[in-house]
């Protein structure tokens, strides 16, 4: 595995972020070629909490939401399969891929230097990159607009 995809996987297997320190210390590559992977800025970003350093793993991967798709270069696959809650057993058929190693998403996982990542690294890669994955805000906890501006 190349330096690429082995900071890319530690990253997603560490819930989608490292500190640099800690990868520093971590991972055995030269601080130069640490440096220049790291500069890739379609797969990494880095953000400062608490005074530490922090590297995150980025991604343009998404789900494919085409329901006619004749090809794309996102996954094709159930976003509830993804979860691990998708209401269709073995016995029933979802109408939606649970398949992550089928050719397509093989192709598409290998273009986006994925293909080593296993459902929950991808999940969690996916999750922190694509909003629209993560659930609706209630209208609940939305203050109405004219109480805002009334502060």
């Amino acid at each position: 595995m190349d330096t690429t995809a082995l900071i890319y996987k530690v990253l997603c297997a560490h819930n989608g972020y490292f500190e640099m320190e800690e990868m520093r210390a971590n991972i055995s590559t030269t601080e130069d070629d640490l440096e220049s992977v790291l500069g890739n800025q379609d797969m990494f970003t880095s953000a400062v909490f608490e005074g530490n350093k922090l590297i995150v793993a980025k991604t343009k991967m998404r789900l494919c939401r085409d329901k006619e798709c004749n090809g794309c270069s996102n996954l094709h696959l159930c976003v509830f399969y993804l979860y691990g809650t998708c209401r269709f057993n073995e016995g029933q058929r979802c109408r939606f891929s649970h398949e992550l190693t089928s050719e397509y998403n093989i192709r598409v996982l290998r273009e986006h230097h994925l293909e080593e990542f296993d459902k929950r690294e991808l999940c969690t890669l996916l999750l922190q990159n694509d909003n629209t994955l993560l659930p609706q805000v209630s209208s609940y906890f939305q203050a109405p607009c004219n109480l805002l501006e009334a502060i």
